[in-house]
């Protein structure tokens, strides 16, 4: 494992100035299950769900006959909730980086179901020539502070996402901000239309 970084976060900043203290709020965290980060979302009235997708879709992808492979099928199986689920904050991570722009097509459809207007989704996409073979682990450590551990240090090359390709997949959200970090990290949060 690469050693880990504590980074500033302002997204996450910008994203929690929208929570406040007298609501319940549906969270759906979409990386790995972590003690530091349910924590850190105990400290609101939530509701949190966690889906390590990344690691469950490449388990998926594995047990899977090649053409008889189909992203909608995934991505219904690994997301299973009911129609009349809906999420107020959904974190993305890094993930959008994993993910080929077909394959995040049906990704941002299959989350959009589930939104409301005002829902809050989070996301950092790196313009780096490589990122790691496979996602970032995003340990909360305040409102303004997260460390990266990156847990293998070989590395693939990075899909670099244009501005306009994140703009058109996320055609149904408005940015609501985002932040250009040293580490060649942008960070978004989009709120659902």
């Amino acid at each position: 494992m690469v050693s880990p970084k504590v980074c500033k976060s302002l997204g996450l900043n910008a994203l929690l100035d929208t929570v406040r203290g007298d609501r319940i709020y549906s969270i759906l965290d979409l990386g790995p299950a972590l003690e530091d980060n349910v924590r850190f979302w105990s400290q609101f009235s939530c509701w949190l769900h966690i889906q390590d997708f990344y690691s469950s879709y490449r388990e998926w992808r594995a047990a899977v006959v090649p053409e008889e492979e189909s992203k909608e099928a995934a991505f219904s199986v690994l997301l299973p909730f009911s129609d009349e689920t809906v999420f107020d904050i959904i974190l993305t991570w890094d993930l959008f980086n994993y993910f080929d722009l077909r394959e995040l097509e049906v990704l941002v459809q299959r989350l959009s179901r589930w939104c409301r207007p005002g829902t809050k989704l989070f996301m950092l996409i790196s313009d780096l020539p490589n990122i790691p073979v496979s996602p970032t682990v995003f340990r909360i450590l305040n409102r303004e502070e997260m460390i990266h551990e990156i847990p293998i240090q070989e590395t693939r090359p990075c899909p670099r996402h244009q501005p306009r390709d994140i703009a058109r997949l996320m055609a149904r959200f408005n940015i609501s901000c985002s932040f250009l970090m040293r580490h060649g990290i942008q960070e978004y949060v989009f709120a659902f239309k």
